[in-house]
């Protein structure tokens, strides 16, 4: 019988030949280098496939001290500039794994090794396999998630009233991203009362000056790190990163209060809820703010109600 280290032997000899593999099956244009370093990754995500097989570790614990999470960070930097999506990032570690098991196949007499030998490895090529898709499609979301806040970054006024970003990118960007990243937020929805009969009445002017007002307040009266938008025609909301529903609720008074002070002669009613007190998506959450909103406005005189 052959030994069992023949396999990562095998795949060790042709590093070259499984990375060929993958090129002629993955191509792309080599714009500023960029497919070369994609490429050389491949590489070396083989020679590391190599060490994790003679290894004892499992796919959890072969860390390299987070060497090899780190080379498919980089990697998955590669593939967005080669503008890979979700599908080809899979595809193109799908690809490196068949020309992996392709090059055992050719290169190792698998009848002459004992069928524990053949079916661990085979076991281990599907575990890092997976892994590497989840890791790698992990890090291509969070560089097309960064790409889409930078973009928000880059826009001069989302809103041209307020120069806030707008309902649709707290929807689709701002809070999924609170979600995902943060452990407890508040949400705050400030609504001016009589805003659409202003409208109505054609003081149009007088409107959007309301609603600078409000969002000026807002912005100096919340904490660093606040986010804000304007929620809907007459509403802006804010995001307080570890705050609680309390701490939404002193933020509204401060506004208030500051409003006050200035002589503002316009009313606003407030909705607060907290995460994931008050709701643990998206839509619930701001469905609970909403119905925190409603009962402000039919208390009136600038009311403040939080979630229950």
């Amino acid at each position: 019988m052959e030994k069992a280290s023949r396999i990562p032997d095998r795949i060790e000899e042709d590093v070259a030949g499984i990375t060929a593999c993958w090129e002629a099956s993955r191509g792309g244009e080599d714009e500023d280098g960029v497919y070369e370093h994609t490429l050389a990754g491949m590489e070396e995500l083989v020679s590391v496939f190599v060490g994790f097989l003679r290894s004892t570790e499992t796919v959890e614990t072969f860390s390299r001290g987070g060497a090899t999470r780190a080379l498919v960070h980089r990697i998955a930097e590669y593939q967005h500039d080669l503008g890979r999506d979700a599908v080809g990032v899979i595809e193109d570690f799908s690809v490196l794994r068949r020309c992996i098991w392709r090059s055992v196949e050719v290169g190792v007499e698998l009848a002459g090794l004992h069928g524990g030998e053949v079916s661990g490895f085979f076991a281990k090529l599907m575990q890092a396999s997976d892994w590497l898709t989840e890791t790698g499609l992990e890090a291509f979301d969070a560089i097309v998630r960064r790409e889409m806040e930078q973009a928000l970054g880059r826009a001069a006024a989302t809103d041209l009233v307020t120069g806030l970003p707008d309902r649709d990118q707290l929807n689709r960007l701002l809070l999924p991203r609170a979600i995902d990243t943060l452990d407890r937020f508040s949400v705050v929805v400030f609504d001016v009362a009589d805003f659409t009969e202003t409208v109505a009445a054609g003081k149009v002017k007088r409107a959007r000056k309301v609603l600078r007002t409000l969002a000026e307040a807002v912005q100096e009266s919340s904490p660093q790190g606040s986010v804000f938008a304007r929620f809907g025609d007459d509403e802006v909301c804010v995001i307080l990163p570890g705050e609680s529903g309390e701490g939404g609720y002193r933020l509204a008074e401060r506004v208030l209060e500051r409003l006050a002070k200035s002589m503002a002669d316009f009313e606003v009613d407030v909705g607060v809820a907290e995460y994931p007190a008050h709701g643990t998506v998206a839509g619930e959450l701001m469905g609970e703010t909403l119905r925190a909103l409603t009962m402000a406005k039919r208390v009136g005189g600038s009311g403040i109600v939080v979630a229950r």
